[in-house]
């Protein structure tokens, strides 16, 4: 039996594959901490200045809850360490500043429904209106 589970983008950190993955956990916790929709923090964070700090917060947020997650399963939990706002600062460097933003805006898009899929529940199964 395959594995259904979202997996979420994958962005390797400090040599460890992670996933950055919103669920409604993280958007709502986001939403709380900022105070704005979660539109509005990854349009913040899109701005070309400034972003650092809002960076350095959404992948503890993201980071935590993965490993929140993973705890479930004890095959892989040793893997996924809770972090802090320091530890993540260290890991990110100019090397990979963008790449990580990138898989943030990524893991976002892909959290959304298309807007196709919005419009017409039916074109997904192909069945058609007449």
């Amino acid at each position: 039996m395959s594995d259904l589970r979202p997996r979420g983008i994958p962005v390797v950190l400090d040599g460890v594959e992670r996933h950055f993955l919103f669920t409604l956990n993280i958007i709502d916790e986001i939403q709380d901490r900022y105070g704005k929709t979660l539109h509005e923090v990854i349009a913040d964070l899109a701005k070309a200045d400034g972003t650092e700090h809002t960076l350095r917060n959404l992948v503890v947020i993201l980071l935590n809850d993965e490993a929140q997650r993973m705890a479930k399963n004890p095959g892989e939990a040793s893997r996924y360490a809770v972090v802090t706002e320091t530890e993540v600062g260290e890991m990110i460097g100019l090397d990979n500043y963008y790449t990580v933003m990138a898989a943030i805006l990524r893991a976002y898009g892909i959290s959304l429904p298309e807007p196709e899929e919005e419009d017409d529940p039916n074109r997904k199964s192909g069945q058609t209106n007449r």
